[in-house]
């Protein structure tokens, strides 16, 4: 048989035969007066032993070992080929239900899992379908930026701001600010953010009576340079007249409380 031949009978390609030839599972027959190589039977059946435990799962070197011999291999390697069926098994499971998550919310596939419910919710709500994008696109920087520890506090927002009392004027705030742009008016940024003040402050304050972690804040030069790049002019205004509106209001309240 030649190496084509070879290959089709067992199953594999003829780069694969070649590359047990590299790696020592397979001697290499003599050539012929044509210069080809000339397989026997017996290498068919050393190359069906060695597919049969690879689709068992057994890694190339240690098929090189129980090549040579004619006992079982220790029970061991079993044991630890299970443990790790059983842990890709667990994650398969994992991924299988995260799946099932984001198609029960007909989420983007690409959003973070925990605020799909809440995402359909404002989708529902008049949120459009580029806003959404724009709106998950910001999550998955923020996520990032904020890190495993803050994503609760994240995720508590989001389930704040989907309330049916407050999602339909979340899924209008959003859908403007996903449209801001260099033609947006001084008028228009600035009404916007009065609107997304006045959204967040009772959300700030519910979010103050939940049980939540404290975690570390992102430095605020890790936050600027990701956001300068990324916002357009006219969020970042936006942002900054928020951020200094919510802590004109905090401080506010302080001095009401300590008279």
């Amino acid at each position: 048989m030649r190496s084509r031949d070879l290959a089709d009978r067992a199953g594999i390609t003829v780069r694969t035969l070649r590359h047990y030839h590299q790696i020592g599972l397979l001697e290499e027959p003599a050539r012929s007066s044509n210069g080809y190589r000339d397989y026997n039977t017996y290498a068919l059946v050393r190359v069906l032993r060695i597919r049969r435990l690879v689709e068992l799962g057994f890694s190339l070197p240690q098929i090189s070992t129980m090549l040579e011999g004619d006992d079982p291999p220790p029970r061991a390697l079993f044991d630890a080929l299970d443990e790790e069926y059983a842990t890709q098994i667990e994650n398969l499971t994992r991924q299988r239900a995260l799946l099932s998550h984001l198609r029960r919310y007909e989420a983007l596939p690409d959003l973070p899992p925990e605020i799909a419910s809440f995402h359909n919710l404002l989708r529902h709500s008049g949120l459009t379908g580029r806003a959404a994008a724009v709106d998950r696109d910001h999550t998955l920087l923020l996520m990032h930026l904020i890190g495993s520890q803050g994503q609760g506090y994240l995720t508590a927002i989001y389930e704040l701001l989907s309330h049916p009392h407050r999602a339909s004027a979340a899924a209008a705030a959003m859908t403007v600010w996903a449209d801001l742009d260099e033609e947006s008016s001084r008028e228009e940024m600035m009404t916007l953010a009065d609107q997304i003040t006045e959204l967040f402050l009772p959300v700030l304050a519910e979010l103050a009576t939940q049980d939540l972690p404290e975690f570390p804040p992102p430095p605020e030069a890790w936050f600027r340079m990701h956001t300068t790049h990324y916002l357009s002019s006219a969020q970042r205004t936006v942002l900054d007249k928020v951020r200094s509106d919510l802590d004109d209001r905090n401080d506010e309240s302080s001095t009401s409380e300590y008279p």
